[in-house]
């Protein structure tokens, strides 16, 4: 059986409400039931000590030294909040009583000690008594007994404690209510957040928790919430790219693959001709291994994966390891590198993000420089701060495509250059590095004048 937020809420609340207010009324009854009955035992010692002095000793049995002050009114009439008053011997048996009495006694109570308060019954209404012993000659003669009636203090109690627990259930009662609806209007963002999750799809992302009003936990929930549907959505629209350009590129070699096999197997073929194919299917692999390395490393930096460890590392020095592995490809286009850089220029970074960095941007202005050209690449340092740029003399890109070549998989006028091979993936790469790093990229071009590719440091 499940239980909704907002009762869980309200029952924990009354709860621990219920034992603060039991707790409260108790000591309410207690002060109050302390203060009548301190006033009643204050009345009635007051009764006994002005009695006391009207009893006398003689011969070892007690005597009234003033009978007519026992034949007064307020002894011969039951008054509104009449006294009792009783002398008895040791044995406890009667000696003298007053008036109001009349044919009843007050039972006196040999265990108790000398003058105190006690409740007992006369006639079966409540009655606060006291007694003080008389004495000749520091030897007990008997008892001097005086009450009062406590039924109406009792009644006061009586009705208050009716009225406390009347009074619990009713206030309990209304707290849960009260604390229901609060509660209720409290958690609608989190039922908004129950009604919003319902909603979500692959194909509907874009559904968004309304932010409450106030500043406070609930806000910071769907403020959180909605972030998280953010990196969700970009990530899903990240994968569907990824999924699409990545099947996309790999279609082509494979096709290429493809084709080849099925033309060597229509006829016999010479081992000249089996060794071109072969070697075209194995240059086609070796692109779809290609891209394969380049897909799973934007993957890995897409999703932040990859801890950084940043170093200091040595622009010139790293730079001459790169165009060592890129030779081959710079004798093939009869290009001519020029590193202009002081002797040592340090930057703090990840060496093997930086490598992959330069490399690439390196790499692309090989490939799109024309043969017989220069490129230039220039390493300058202003205060803290360090410049690395790579000025190639070659196609050029045009002004509105400058940010599209940033995007995975995107080639600037490809059918314009079919001899260039590319998968669109090298400066996207570069982007996000950069990003990762708090480093700025930047790229100014124009057709047929060239490219520079710029670090910012």
């Amino acid at each position: 059986m499940t239980t909704s937020f907002k009762n869980k809420i309200a029952f924990n609340f009354t709860l621990s409400t219920a034992i603060l207010t039991a707790v409260i009324f108790f000591v309410i009854y207690h002060i109050v039931s302390l203060t009548v009955f301190n006033g009643l035992e204050k009345d009635i010692t007051f009764q006994a000590d002005k009695h006391f002095y009207e009893v006398g000793v003689k011969d070892g049995v007690p005597y009234i030294a003033d009978k007519e002050e026992w034949f007064e009114k307020e002894h011969r009439e039951l008054e509104v909040n009449p006294v009792f008053v009783q002398i008895t011997d040791t044995n406890g048996t009667v000696i003298e009583k007053s008036p109001n009495l009349k044919l009843d006694y007050l039972t006196a109570d040999l265990t108790k000690r000398d003058k105190v308060f006690f409740q007992t019954k006369l006639k079966g209404l409540a009655i606060a008594q006291i007694q003080v012993a008389l004495k000749e000659r520091d030897k007990l003669a008997g008892y001097l007994i005086v009450a009062i009636p406590i039924t109406g203090s009792e009644k006061v109690l009586e009705n208050l404690k009716s009225v406390l627990l009347i009074a619990f259930p009713i206030v309990l009662l209304v707290l849960f209510l009260v604390t229901r609806l609060i509660a209720g209007k409290s958690i609608q963002p989190v039922l908004s957040v129950i009604d919003t999750a319902g909603k979500i799809t692959n194909e509907n992302l874009t559904a968004r928790v309304p932010l409450p009003a106030g500043k406070d936990e609930l806000n910071k929930l769907v403020v959180t919430i909605n972030d998280l549907m953010d990196r969700i959505e970009s990530a899903v629209e990240r994968e569907k790219r990824f999924t699409s350009d990545a099947s996309h590129e790999l279609r082509t070699p494979l096709a290429v693959i493809k084709g080849t096999l099925e033309v060597l197997i229509r006829k016999p073929r010479t081992a000249g001709e089996y060794i071109d194919k072969v070697a075209l299917s194995i240059k086609e692999i070796d692109r779809i291994s290609y891209l394969v390395d380049q897909l799973l490393l934007l993957a890995r930096f897409e999703s932040q994966k990859k801890a950084m460890d940043h170093q200091r590392v040595d622009l010139s020095e790293l730079t001459g390891s790169i165009l060592q592995r890129q030779q081959q490809q710079i004798l093939e286009k009869d290009l001519s590198v020029e590193l202009i850089s002081d002797e040592h220029t340090d930057v703090y970074a990840d060496p093997y993000m930086l490598d992959i960095i330069i490399e690439n941007l390196i790499s692309n202005a090989i490939k799109y420089s024309i043969s017989r050209e220069s490129i230039k690449i220039v390493i300058s340092q202003s205060g803290q701060n360090v410049s690395y740029a790579v000025i190639d003399s070659g196609i050029g890109i045009a002004a509105d495509e400058i940010d599209k070549i940033q995007e995975p998989f995107y080639r600037a006028s490809p059918l314009q250059h079919p001899q260039i091979k590319g998968n669109g993936l090298g400066l996207s790469i570069v982007k996000r590095m950069c990003q990762l790093m708090q480093i700025q990229f930047k790229i100014k071009s124009a057709i047929g004048q060239g490219t520079t590719a710029e670090l910012l440091f």
